[in-house]
């Protein structure tokens, strides 16, 4: 839409206009960022001091909220709602903050917090940074500028968000977080036993036979560094020699300005095609989580590994899809239900300032299914002594 120079409207109401009917319709979402002034400039042919008046009188309207250093977002108070009228936080209502609102795992997890959340009168609200650390960086600054109680936060990766997090302890806003956290920084937490259900998982690759075990690790965090480590704790103790090259990493790269991770449902694809090609190939993987399984089972395709004949793969969470694959994945059990029920018990507490901080670590369980098998002639038979 263009600004129309002939009409009697001033030009930073008629660019007011123009950016309301997109919040208004949808067209923008909340905590989507507005283009820079010096864009809204060039693209509109305008005055800096037009757009300034145009921002100011959507911020004082509460179509728009900005952030100091972070720039200007679509306020979350503006959403509509089914029936054509503005979305207003309640008394009463908590956020829920995710990297993808689309991901299987978030969803279970949301059920969980929305049955808690209910039953004490909340509403829940979903933020969602589509994967960008920036836009959950917003979001999370967004809390302590709306009327929302508390929040569960599921950090996307690395430390982008840390210094946010810390403001949120400094402002002594209740939240807690879930799968991953950060080591120095003690907050309320409720994550699962990493560790344990990837030794599990490593464990019984080896029992069934396989020495050569490779791992796709996931993103920078620590849910994926205890992984690891568990990995390296179930080797050891078999007297594995810890082979660097059976690991790999998914690596992020860049677009559009933001550090971004390659698709959910070919994650690990790259790594494990350079894994089954290299001179020394591993008999068995241990994925990072189950979309990077989902990677494997392409790549093994592509280069005609029979699963489980050729090569044994375990994943962890036991997404809905895992038991419905071509070769049913086994997997390491995530409670997701519970992380998400008992993160609100947590921050139920929390908001009425409650107790001293909570970590609740949960346990996983290991769900074998067809794509783990032993190697053949791994198991031997007793020797059968006789009289010669």
């Amino acid at each position: 839409m263009e600004l129309n120079r002939q009409n009697s409207l001033p030009l930073y109401i008629q660019l007011r206009e123009i950016i309301r009917s997109r919040i208004e319709t949808g067209e923008m979402k909340p905590m989507d960022p507005l283009p820079s002034e010096d864009v809204l400039c060039n693209k509109y042919q305008i005055s800096k001091i037009t757009v300034k008046k145009a921002l100011e009188d959507l911020k004082n309207e509460g179509y728009i909220l900005r952030i100091k250093r972070k720039g200007t977002f679509v306020n979350f108070q503006k959403r509509q709602t089914d029936d054509g009228t503005n979305f207003k936080i309640g008394k009463k209502t908590i956020a829920f903050i995710v990297p993808d609102i689309e991901d299987v795992f978030v969803s279970e997890i949301y059920s969980g917090i929305e049955t808690i959340a209910s039953k004490n009168g909340y509403e829940v609200i979903t933020f969602s940074s589509t994967k960008i650390p920036e836009r959950e960086n917003a979001n999370i600054e967004f809390l302590v500028e709306s009327d929302i109680k508390g929040a569960i936060i599921f950090p996307y990766w690395g430390r982008f968000n840390v210094l946010q997090i810390l403001k949120l302890k400094k402002k002594n806003f209740p939240f807690v977080l879930i799968d991953r956290y950060f080591r120095d920084v003690s907050t309320n937490m409720v994550v699962v036993d990493n560790f344990q259900g990837a030794y599990k998982a490593v464990k019984y690759l080896v029992k069934i036979g396989h020495t050569k075990i490779a791992h796709i690790m996931g993103v920078d965090c620590t849910a994926n560094e205890d992984r690891f480590e568990g990995y390296r704790s179930a080797l050891e103790e078999a007297e594995i020699p810890f082979n660097s090259s059976l690991v790999k990493k998914i690596q992020p790269f860049e677009t559009e300005g933001s550090l971004r991770f390659e698709p959910d449902d070919v994650g690990g694809y790259n790594e494990a095609k350079i894994l089954f090609s290299q001179k020394e190939k591993p008999t068995a993987v241990f994925a990072g989580n189950d979309y990077i399984a989902l990677g494997c089972y392409k790549a093994a395709k592509e280069l005609k590994r029979k699963i489980p004949q050729d090569l044994s793969i375990i994943g962890f969470d036991d997404l809905k899809f895992a038991s419905n694959l071509e070769v049913p994945l086994t997997t390491v059990k995530q409670p997701k239900y519970e992380i998400g029920s008992k993160a609100c018990e947590v921050l139920m507490k929390k908001i009425t300032r409650q107790g001293k901080v909570e970590k609740i670590v949960l346990p996983t369980e290991l769900i074998i299914r067809e794509s783990s098998k032993g190697l053949k002639n791994s198991i031997k038979e007793p020797t059968k002594k006789g009289k010669k």
